[in-house]
């Protein structure tokens, strides 16, 4: 892997903490009601990015399901490292391809 790709994958796994938290915080509070979108931050590679995609907690759970899957703004896929598995309105969810990356996604899930 080299040194961006590793940048880009750690990236990633921060903002997917992040909105792990978001999801837990928003979901204390009541502030996601059944079906309602809440923001979360754009999962995608580059540190600078700060926009948001807004889901519903069905939605953001379903990414979640698989370990290698992030939520990105639609636009800031890096083929690279990753491909377009479904397109929603508002945001694109992709995943790894490359095993270095995808172990990397995989080791870094809060989820698991």
């Amino acid at each position: 892997m080299t040194d961006r790709e590793a940048r880009l994958a750690k990236n990633e796994a921060l903002f997917r903490g992040v909105n792990e938290r978001v999801k837990e915080v928003k979901g204390e509070l009541g502030a996601a009601g059944r079906g309602s979108k809440i923001d979360f931050i754009c999962e995608c590679g580059p540190g600078e990015c700060v926009e948001q995609v807004q889901l519903t907690i069905a939605e953001y759970k379903r990414v979640r399901a698989n370990g290698t899957h992030f939520i990105v703004k639609p636009g800031h896929e890096t083929a690279e490292v990753e491909r377009v598995v479904r397109e929603a309105e508002g945001y694109t969810v992709v995943e790894k391809h490359e095993e270095e990356e995808a172990a990397v996604a995989r080791r870094t899930d809060p989820r698991r």
